[in-house]
């Protein structure tokens, strides 16, 4: 049993070193094709695209609309009004050595 529970962990630290290492490489990746001036380079792995990702500022209105909405779910939550469904979820914490 002990060998599954090792295996996840192992899989988690992969993962983790993988995704850091994905994002350096495409951190360098954008930063060749915007020094290139192109938004699109078709490779033998596949096509690589820039996409315009869009980041919102809202009003003070909006935020204030956005709190009240936070206050209100949270007061749902605990009068009951509001209700749940539990289901299984595995949560991992690293061992520090």
């Amino acid at each position: 049993m002990d060998t599954l529970f090792e295996n996840y962990a192992v899989l988690d630290a992969q993962i983790k070193s993988l995704t850091e290492m994905k994002d350096l490489v495409k951190t360098k990746i954008i930063a060749k094709m915007e020094d290139d001036k192109v938004e699109k380079v078709d490779t033998a792995v596949g096509k690589f695209t820039i996409a315009k990702l869009k980041t919102w500022t809202y009003t003070a209105k909006v935020t204030e609309l956005e709190e009240e909405y936070k206050a209100r779910k949270a007061q749902e939550e605990s009068t009951g009004d509001a209700t749940f469904v539990e289901k299984p979820s595995l949560r991992f914490t690293v061992a520090k050595l």
